[in-house]
């Protein structure tokens, strides 16, 4: 079946092109000919074309995200919460992923810039930020998530916090020696050590999954009396707990283990986690973009112990 033109449209309603348009972008057209011009667009079941929209309005309704890497169960209820508000404001969600890779950051930035999206989110890393910086100059509402960039909108934990709501559960369970694989030197993952206030030659980073068998190889080598691991990035906590399992240990009996980031199976397996409030996080980093603020707005959001059997008994 032959798709239906805003040409149809138009002589169905005994109009120009021109005027069907104004009529779909609310311009300016006499009552009775907008009438004319939606009964026609209601009876052939026209579909405007978006793209065409998005030319005469110079920007499309399009929210474009980019997310570092998928593969982190951190974003899926980030992604919820921003699609939940764009399908609310009439807008769609345009998603990137840079595998962790700097160069396509700023390559995904600047293809976002290229489609006119709405407003932009990102997960980015610095490299991408001038791109990003350069877009919120031009007019587009842009939000940067798990960082504070000054002069943009950011939205982000409370990171500190999270350590130390680590450290204080680990006492409480009467660990003292614990060793700690990280991620990355992100922002992030420094300030979660930070909070844990644990000395450096605790700290071992694990950039991929595969890296973490040698990080925690690393741990014991340096501290054979270690009574806690604790794993500050979500997408290593499965690697984590890999690692830990094949080298026979018993989690909770010989060693306490505690991650960042709830995930399905947390429960099951009753490990004790950091949370993130991600969908009310991405709900936010959304409306932001819809309502865009003239001033920057910097939201910190705060993390929440969900304590299991990982760690062992709280000590009375």
């Amino acid at each position: 079946m032959k798709r239906v033109t805003i040409g149809d449209v138009a002589a169905q309603a005994g109009v120009s092109t021109a005027t069907v348009s104004r009529v779909i972008n609310g311009g300016v057209v006499a009552e009775a000919t907008a009438t004319r011009v939606w009964d026609a667009i209601t009876s052939l079941e026209y579909s405007p074309n978006a793209l065409t929209k998005s030319i005469f309005a110079g920007r499309s309704s399009t929210i474009g995200v980019v997310i570092r890497d998928l593969s982190s169960p951190f974003y899926l209820d980030l992604i919820r919460g921003i699609d939940e508000v764009a399908a609310a404001n009439d807008s769609l969600v345009m998603l990137a992923n840079t595998f962790r890779k700097d160069d396509r950051e700023a390559a995904q930035v600047r293809a976002m810039d290229e489609q006119r999206v709405r407003g932009l989110i990102v997960t980015t890393g610095v490299t991408a930020d001038s791109h990003t910086r350069r877009m919120a100059d031009n007019g587009t509402p842009c939000v940067i998530v798990s960082r504070v960039v000054p002069g943009m909108h950011s939205i982000s934990l409370d990171n500190v916090r999270a350590g130390e709501l680590m450290a204080a559960h680990l006492a409480a369970c009467g660990r003292g020696s614990i060793g700690v694989v990280t991620a990355s030197r992100r922002p992030s993952q420094i300030e979660r050590v930070q909070g844990l206030a644990v000395p450096e030659r605790a700290v071992t980073v694990a950039e991929t999954p595969q890296d973490v068998p040698g990080a925690i190889d690393a741990l014991f080598d340096t501290n054979d009396r270690l009574d806690a691991i604790v794993c500050t990035s979500g997408r290593l906590t499965a690697a984590v707990h890999s690692a830990l399992t094949g080298r026979g240990i018993a989690i909770a009996d010989d060693i306490a283990f505690l991650a960042m980031d709830e995930f399905p199976w947390a429960e099951a397996l009753g490990v004790t986690v950091i949370a993130q409030p991600t969908y009310d996080m991405g709900r936010k980093a959304a409306e932001l973009v819809i309502e865009c603020p003239a001033e920057p707005v910097s939201l910190v959001f705060q993390p929440e112990l969900i304590a299991r059997t990982s760690c062992g008994e709280v000590s009375s």
